[in-house]
């Protein structure tokens, strides 16, 4: 059975989820903002192992401390997709834009639209390209567990930001409503700051991409 663990990371309480399945003592986590305690506790409390590392796009308040959680577990850092490289290349610049720490720059395993990877026993995630908050950006489908990680990309009644390098609100629009808005209803979204919604009521309410008649 999966299991979703919530630990805001950064000073801009960023979601970074814990996705354990507590059978196979199997976890993966995605987005770490931050290399803190609360992950390496949660692990042993509950006697999981740590797989990988996943993320969603190149920001720092989401990769901040994939480098360091994965050389100390030993693990792999996949995605987002290549788009995303320079952000990564440049992560000491984000870090004096934004005033968050330092973060070393790392290559990941990029991942490509359309893949579908078996990260954790019998659980397959798909990876949906979501350009528009940044060029690389993504999301990871769980069919089987109707859930998308989505990142920054849509928030509950609202979306991600635009303004920053690589951005595109025509890309984000598009991105929603062509590949995250076909989903089914139910699918909830973790999304990567505040509350968590579904796709069914984003379509309906949400301020600044609703479904098209």
């Amino acid at each position: 059975m999966l299991t979703i663990t919530t630990i805001p990371t950064t000073a801009f309480a960023q979601n970074t989820r814990i996705l354990a399945d507590l059978n196979a003592k199997s976890a993966l986590i995605c987005d770490p903002g931050a290399d803190i305690p609360d992950f390496d506790e949660y692990l042993q409390a509950h006697a999981l192992t740590l797989k990988a590392i996943i993320l969603t796009h190149g920001h720092l308040d989401h990769v901040g401390g994939s480098s360091s959680l994965a050389a100390r577990h030993q693990v792999p850092i996949i995605g987002p997709a290549s788009g995303d490289q320079q952000l990564l290349e440049r992560l000491d610049l984000q870090a004096q834009a934004f005033g968050l720490p330092k973060a070393p720059p790392f290559s990941p395993q990029w991942v490509t639209p359309g893949q579908v990877l078996e990260l954790l026993p019998g659980t397959q995630f798909q990876v949906i390209a979501a350009p528009g908050h940044t060029p690389g950006g993504i999301c990871w489908y769980i069919p089987s567990a109707q859930l998308l990680l989505c990142g920054d990309t849509l928030f509950a009644g609202s979306v991600g930001r635009t303004d920053f390098p690589g951005g595109s609100f025509a890309d984000l629009e598009a991105t929603i409503r062509q590949r995250l808005y076909r989903l089914p209803e139910a699918t909830r979204l973790l999304c990567g700051h505040g509350p968590d919604s579904t796709i069914g009521q984003e379509k309906r309410y949400n301020a600044f991409v609703r479904a098209e008649d």
